[in-house]
């Protein structure tokens, strides 16, 4: 991302939830904490009426797919950390926590420290949407510069507690990495987590971009344009092996099996089906 400002793909993300594909939002959220025309346009659903029905659709529509794979895959992730609560989970982080909703929306998260980590120009823009507002849990913000810092250090100096199972969410972030630094990532984790963790991340996967030899060229150059370039893709074999040994995959699928998994009425898109997202386990 660009110093200075806040995450492009977190506007998106947000705007996604915000927006939906019916009347049950997923996040009631994004209308309030997005600027000006992106808050109008998450709230128009529930503002106008039959207009925003309508403004729905054409908004699921001409971004081939996006709004409905940000709600796919936003609902699996939920799904799989109620999960890992019910389990025995205790502690949360969110990894590249953008315009997150979760410690705000999931009740279960209610009585559970929920730390948001992020980089400081993304997450000051979000402290001062919601300033004044009290959430339902407590949230512990950790502004850490990815390419300067180690995330677990400023964890730690944040209260973050190695001895309680964590669910890591890793949603929407290891795509625009290098491999190293997945790894090192992943290393940071491990180091943190005792048995009984989760990691909940979402990857990309080689030769799944869409519109053929034109889309493999034309995409990662629109991303890197926007100040957030494409990095390191995975085969699910390849995940396991990075993960392995301390972490094992229990699950592992697209946007079909996200579909499958949950009630959401979104439709899968072939425009986005390079993301996967894998649930693994702290096994050792």
């Amino acid at each position: 991302m660009r110093e200075g400002i806040p995450s492009g793909t977190s506007f998106a993300v947000a705007l996604a939830r915000g927006l939906g594909v019916d009347e049950r939002a997923i996040d009631p959220y994004a209308s309030r904490w997005l600027p000006g025309f992106m808050g109008r346009l998450a709230a128009a659903p529930r503002r106008l009426g039959v207009a925003g029905k309508l403004v729905r659709q054409a908004v699921r529509a001409g971004s081939f797919g996006m709004v409905d794979h940000m709600v796919l895959r936003t609902e699996v992730i939920d799904a799989k950390l109620t999960g890992a609560i019910e389990a025995g989970v205790s502690q949360v982080v969110i990894l590249g926590a953008g315009l997150d909703a979760r410690a705000w929306r999931m009740p279960i998260l209610e009585s559970i420290p929920v730390f948001e980590v992020d980089h400081p120009s993304t997450q000051s823009f979000k402290r001062a949407r919601v300033r004044g507002h009290q959430p339902p849990t407590e949230i512990r913000y950790v502004p850490v510069d990815f390419q300067r810092e180690q995330f677990s250090t400023r964890l730690l100096e944040t209260g973050f507690d190695t001895d309680r199972p964590t669910a890591w969410i890793w949603e929407g972030v290891a795509m625009y990495l290098p491999e190293d630094a997945v790894r090192d990532s992943v290393a940071q984790m491990t180091a943190l987590s005792p048995r009984g963790s989760h990691l909940l991340m979402t990857y990309r996967t080689p030769d799944k971009l869409p519109f053929g030899r034109l889309g493999k060229v034309v995409i990662p150059m629109a991303f890197a344009a926007g100040g957030e370039p494409l990095g390191v893709v995975f085969t699910p074999s390849e995940l396991a092996q990075v993960l392995a040994p301390h972490w094992q995959v229990s699950y592992d699928a697209d946007a079909f099996g996200w579909r499958a998994f949950t009630p959401s009425s979104a439709d899968p898109a072939l425009s986005f089906l390079s993301e996967r997202f894998a649930d693994a386990e702290r096994s050792l």
